[in-house]
């Protein structure tokens, strides 16, 4: 598939900035995948104008090289993340078509530190924070000791600055788009099911499974309907998933 670029945009980590991690907790509109429940996402930046670059990773295996943003298709697994979580509490965010993962420490190019693309099972893993506004925060204490965030950067560009106000939509600022859920639902109690989740220009559908959909108010809805910005509710049998429609 041709992908299209912003002209040198990595993801950045503000070099010159030692930030202090957010208390607040981790905000439960992003869902952590384990071996029942797989929640694919695609990762754009908050900025105004940035909805269709999503972190897409193009190396081959076992290659290292920098994250960059596409334009890509929805569809494009290349572009699509779980977010899975560490013994010691670290998020590891792993791209869907390779394997390989969002590395926890930057590599030092020019002006910027770059976050690379690294093999299974090597990421330092990150700490993820809620900016309000269905953005967050992706950061990580470095072996230097310094806590940076991932941003955008554009290499032609003066090295970025710690935004001190409007966070949510800033070079900081990253938005979570759900694209499919691999779900297993239980039957019975020796049976089990995998249904798959998607969401496609504002609509939801389900494979594998029987499902309702309801608003954020519990009313069931009908499941063709195209639906506005905000939160659903799916059910498949006795178990009920949070559906974000951006």
């Amino acid at each position: 598939m041709k992908h299209q670029t912003i002209r040198d945009v990595l993801l950045g980590a503000g070099l010159l900035l030692s930030l202090t991690a957010s208390a607040q907790k981790f905000d439960s509109e992003l869902h952590l995948s384990s071996e029942k429940d797989v929640y694919w996402y695609r990762i754009v930046n908050a900025l105004p104008g940035m909805e269709e670059f999503a972190v897409t990773d193009f190396s081959e295996e076992d290659e290292l090289c920098p994250a960059q943003l596409f334009k890509t298709e929805e569809s494009d697994q290349k572009s699509q993340w779980k977010l899975t979580a560490r013994a010691d509490g670290k998020i590891v965010i792993t791209n869907r078509a390779t394997g390989q993962e969002l590395d926890g420490t930057s590599v030092n190019m020019g002006n910027y530190n770059a976050t690379l693309i690294m093999p299974e099972g090597t990421s330092f893993g990150f700490t993820i924070t809620s900016l309000g506004d269905n953005a967050f925060k992706i950061e990580s204490v470095e072996d230097d000791d310094v806590n940076r965030c991932l941003a955008v950067v554009d290499m032609d560009a003066l090295p970025i600055s710690y935004p001190e106000e409007n966070l949510s939509t800033s070079v900081i600022g990253w938005k979570f788009l759900p694209v499919e859920i691999d779900s297993q639902t239980g039957i019975g109690t020796a049976q089990s099911t995998k249904s798959v989740i998607r969401v496609t220009n504002k609509r939801i559908s389900v494979s594998g499974a029987k499902w309702q959909l309801f608003n954020a108010q519990g009313v069931e809805m009908p499941r063709t309907t195209r639906l506005a910005t905000g939160v659903y509710m799916v059910k498949i049998g006795e178990k009920t998933v949070k559906i974000f429609v951006n």
